[in-house]
């Protein structure tokens, strides 16, 4: 995929989940982009790997980086939090040049977005870490197995919470297949 594509998907997420009323820090971005990734494969491609608080990938840290370097996007202090991530100078101009794109994936990132938005960071590594089990188990593998798996890899989040995540994503994943 081109940058210059990749970035209008990422500029795309940040009006999505800002629109939507999310904090929009890089965790909202991280895991938007990693639900839309692994739920329509098709819209953007980042590598991610099971990181401190779920799914990460070190590349589109960077790219959020390059972007706000490059005016794509912004970063407002959030004193004593960490910075929104908002749109930049240039978005509207890049996402004109990709029409097309927007059309054909507007309403997946839209989905994505109203999904995650108004989560907490502890809600969101939950849910990214829950999906990444559940699309790492055989279809079948029940709820209460993949909820003790998530513990495992997470023992921070309590069985109960692991389980009403796993519960979450199978609703989304059964959601996404409408788009």
């Amino acid at each position: 995929m081109n940058e210059l594509k990749r970035y209008v998907i990422v500029i795309s997420v940040v009006e999505g989940l800002s629109g939507a009323k999310s904090w929009c820090g890089e965790t909202h971005i991280q895991k938007a982009i990693y639900f839309l990734e692994k739920l329509f494969p098709e819209v953007i491609d980042y590598p991610f790997i099971l990181y401190k608080h779920g799914p990460f990938s070190f590349e589109l840290r960077d790219d959020i980086g390059i972007m706000v370097a490059g005016q794509f996007l912004k970063l407002v202090p959030m004193f004593p939090y960490g910075p929104r991530i908002l749109t930049g100078e240039l978005a509207g101009k890049t996402k004109e040049l990709f029409p097309k794109t927007l059309m054909e994936h507007g309403k997946r990132i839209n989905f994505i977005a109203e999904k995650l938005a108004e989560k907490d960071v502890g809600q969101l590594e939950t849910l990214a870490t829950a999906l990444y089990i559940t699309l790492e188990s055989h279809p079948n593998t029940i709820i209460e197995k993949r909820a003790r798996k998530l513990c495992e890899l997470k023992p921070h989040i309590p069985l109960e919470s692991a389980k009403k995540g796993i519960e979450e994503v199978d609703q989304i994943i059964k959601e996404a297949q409408r788009y």
